[in-house]
């Protein structure tokens, strides 16, 4: 089995979460960022079952086809959620299509980064891996210059003044629901070198320092509009203005960009890795047909919030199905 670092394994991960966070619609506020700490907490105290069966020697993709068939249909389903939650932000993203809010435009931008998520994955985990980690330094500088810009040139009054309708139960909700690596987690967690729970452990940490500096940076730059801008992150990044010559909202747009094809490419890899395991003899176009059944799923999400849908599969993938594997691994002893 081909083994990466927990420094790979932890960017692979966090960018698709810090992608997903980018594509935030709603207010943000204080009581947002505590609750999306929480929310993140639970999550890691929900996989040590998956640490515990991971610390063993066994993995997902050998864990039997029904579970791997589950955790295939997770890694689709969440393939599906990214490509629509790319759809609606470029309405404000401003890709460079003339008409991307049309089905037409939306396929051409879903074909576009699927040519580029194909090849990718195809280069396989340890390629994707190590470029993962660049993508992810890259991101920090620009998310950085973001965070210094907001805590110098902005009203730190709007921490407390910026409020939200909704409640600090529901922040938790919402933290806990968006989180697009957990899928990925459980199948590559195996292939990260050291200690599971070390692994896990520096995953979760990176993920909440992140995500606290991204949504306070949002709150300190675009607070005063919170109530009528839709995607606050994005709105944030392009307000930002740090140099005198240069607006950071163009270096945004390319991390935007390079983070939305790592994040697929990662649910790709992992979903084609299950797939191989789950129909060896189905060799040709595997990725290929992991990418339509994804750009097909994401119709299914482009209308409501499916949050409620996304926890109970998550607690599916984190929990239920490690404890049970757990459980039938106790009673063959």
């Amino acid at each position: 089995m081909t083994k990466i670092t927990k420094n790979q394994l932890a960017a692979m991960l966090i960018i698709t979460d810090t992608f997903a966070l980018f594509c935030f619609r709603g207010q943000i506020s204080f009581i947002t960022v505590l609750g999306f700490a929480v929310g993140t907490a639970i999550q890691f105290i929900m996989s040590l079952p998956l640490v515990r069966f991971c610390s063993k020697g066994d993995s997902i993709s050998n864990s039997g086809k029904i579970v791997q068939s589950i955790y295939l249909i997770y890694l689709l389903m969440w393939g599906g959620m990214l490509f629509s939650m790319l759809w609606r932000a470029s309405d404000v993203i401003y890709i460079p299509y003339e008409n991307t809010s049309g089905i037409w435009g939306k396929l051409l931008i879903a074909g576009m980064i699927a040519l580029v998520c194909l090849y990718s994955s195809s280069a396989g985990i340890k390629a994707l891996s190590r470029s993962s980690v660049i993508a992810m330094s890259a991101g920090v500088v620009c998310l950085l210059i973001v965070a210094v810009s907001a805590a110098f040139g902005s009203d730190w009054n709007n921490i407390i003044t910026t409020k939200t309708y909704d409640s600090f139960m529901t922040e938790i909700t919402r933290g806990f629901f968006l989180s697009g690596g957990l899928g990925s987690l459980a199948v590559f967690l195996s292939y990260a070198k050291g200690s599971p729970l070390k692994n896990i452990l520096y995953y979760f940490a990176g993920k909440i320092i992140l995500t606290v500096i991204v949504m306070l940076s949002s709150i300190l730059v675009a607070g005063g509009i919170m109530k009528i801008t839709e995607f606050p992150i994005v709105t944030a990044a392009q307000l930002s203005q740090p140099f005198s010559v240069q607006r950071i909202d163009s270096l945004f747009l390319i991390i935007f960009a390079v983070f939305a094809v790592f994040s697929i490419a990662v649910q790709s890899l992992a979903s084609t890795e299950l797939l191989i395991k789950i129909f060896p003899d189905f060799r040709n176009l595997r990725t290929t047909s992991v990418l339509v059944v994804m750009i097909g799923a994401a119709f299914m999400f482009s209308g409501e919030n499916n949050s409620f849908i996304n926890i109970i599969a998550i607690g599916v993938i984190l929990f239920l199905l490690p404890m049970i594997m757990l459980m039938k691994r106790g009673s063959k002893k």
